[in-house]
């Protein structure tokens, strides 16, 4: 599959730095290989006053290409939203040198692609790479720019990671207690019978309805896809409709699913009596942030707190780079820093993880508060969702990397642990394939 075609962004010219010509001449030549772009806005995806029949995105055909480019960058014009609000005082992002990155090469699988054909090939909204806190390589993909918001899918787990730990890290919330005990309304369903923890690293043993899958049966409560006669009507409907299993797991089972996030976020909400966007405003956000964000709520205005977050390619970076600055903190710790400590304190579970079918491409990496933790001897974390969404965070070599993408998947998401196999994916949108590009450019940035 193709999707983009690199552009070489504005927001570095600062640097005073032109690259090479030859660079110039392999990125003109591979965007007139590119002739299949998916660019939404060059093939008039919503242009025009007003669009044309055939050109409407709506949430009927939302998730088909090239609509769906243009629905992850336009989320709050097709459901509701609620906003999430700016730093009086935005994290700093300097401007290093811009690194010549685009002709890296390095493997996947037995082919070899350049960074540029990988950002292509994977349809790559926005890719920023920061070291030591400066941006050393940015670059914005068909009509995607600096100023626009991007869906983050499942990586809005990670904030919501973050925020659980926060208020455990206050005593306000117990990892050991029965999510229930927060959360009446759960007794008897398998978040409210797991303990807080368990939902927190996806150890839950729910059981979905056919008709109610754990993302398209949300995605329907949330009001972003249409819902079909007994779908639930809210994000609390949705989480009430999971039952137990018949038989219990003799041992430990991982399980990635939407229902435990949503259930902590309504756990959250019971404790504080404030709203998870309100929560986020206060305790994560406005740290760093340099532009409000925003996430998808239900009728009832309950945030998605598993995947509804959209906010700038910057901003995205920011706080993973708050994240990593937040990691080695040792003084006057704030909510956000004990958040962020907790969350990625070490977890072994590789075992658990490489079991399950939706984590097959995840061998090594252990899973906690809704990070994936990868065990390279770096201390490495990553965030990741839908449609090819990643956040990696190097402590020790000071490295940043944040993907905005709109891969197309559409693959169903199984209703129990162990139902279906892995999701799908083409070699260069595995996480072998990511891997593989960290891997080449940790070097090419020494």
């Amino acid at each position: 599959m193709s999707c983009i075609t690199p552009v070489i962004p504005t927001s570095l010219t600062g640097c005073k730095r032109v690259l090479p010509a030859l660079l110039l001449a392999l990125i003109s030549a591979h965007s007139q290989a590119a002739s299949d772009s998916t660019d939404p806005i060059r093939l008039g995806v919503m242009q025009g006053f007003p669009p044309a029949m055939d050109k409407r995105v709506t949430r009927q055909n939302a998730f088909e290409m090239p609509n769906l480019r243009w629905a992850l960058r336009n989320a709050r014009a097709l459901s509701a939203t609620t906003g999430i609000r700016r730093a009086p005082s935005p994290l700093m992002l300097k401007a290093g040198d811009d690194s010549a990155l685009d002709p890296l090469q390095f493997s996947v699988g037995e082919q070899s692609l350049t960074l540029a054909q990988y950002l292509h090939d994977t349809c790559t909204d926005g890719f920023i790479v920061l070291q030591g806190g400066k941006v050393v390589y940015e670059r914005y993909l068909d009509s995607f720019g600096p100023g626009q918001l991007h869906i983050w899918a499942s990586m809005t787990k990670s904030v919501t990671g973050v925020l659980a730990a926060s208020l455990i890290a206050e005593g306000k919330m117990s990892p050991e207690a029965k999510l229930a005990s927060y959360v009446p309304e759960l007794v008897g369903t398998p978040f409210g019978e797991a303990t807080v923890q368990q939902n927190l690293d996806m150890q839950v043993e729910a059981v979905y309805p056919d008709k109610v899958p754990p993302d398209i049966g949300l995605f329907a409560a949330a009001g972003i896809v249409p819902r079909k006669p007994g779908m639930p009507d809210s994000i609390y409907s949705f989480l009430q409709a999971a039952t137990l299993p018949a038989t219990a797991s003799a041992t430990p089972i991982w399980y990635y699913q939407n229902g435990s996030p949503e259930a902590v976020a309504w756990a959250i909400r019971k404790i504080t009596g404030k709203t998870w966007a309100q929560l986020v405003s206060e305790r994560i956000w406005s740290q760093f942030a340099e532009e409000d964000a925003y996430t998808q709520i239900d009728a009832l205005g309950t945030e998605m707190a598993s995947g509804g977050m959209s906010s700038t390619l910057r901003d995205a970076a920011r706080f993973a780079e708050a994240i990593r600055l937040a990691q080695a903190r040792t003084d006057g710790k704030s909510p956000f820093v004990q958040g962020v400590q907790l969350a990625l304190s070490p977890k072994d579970n590789q075992a658990l993880i490489a079991q399950s079918a939706k984590a097959r491409d995840r061998t090594g990496y252990s899973y906690h508060d809704y990070w994936y933790q990868k065990n390279d001897g770096d201390g490495s974390i990553e965030a990741a969702g839908r449609f090819g969404q990643r956040i990696y965070i190097n402590p020790k070599r000071e490295l940043v990397i944040v993907k905005m993408s709109s891969a197309p998947d559409l693959a169903p998401r199984p209703t129990s642990a162990g139902t279906a196999p892995a999701v799908p994916r083409q070699a260069a949108d595995s996480t072998a394939a990511f891997n593989s590009m960290v891997s080449a450019l940790i070097p090419a940035l020494r």
